[in-house]
């Protein structure tokens, strides 16, 4: 995992081969069209969640 998964002034990169991480990044994505600043921060903080549970071992 990259450094910038922890840095929380960037949105974290989705982890390539990972369908949990690209559908939290269709999430933000679409959050992101619709202005919906919640649910992309939403989608941030989950994707940042599921990397470090899923992909620092």
């Amino acid at each position: 995992m990259s450094d910038q998964a922890f840095d929380v002034s960037r949105p974290p990169a989705p982890v390539p081969g990972c369908q949990a991480c690209a559908r939290l990044a269709e999430q933000r994505a679409v959050a992101r069209a619709e202005f919906d600043r919640s649910h992309e921060t939403d989608a941030n903080v989950l994707m940042r969640r599921h990397q470090l549970q899923q992909h620092t071992r």
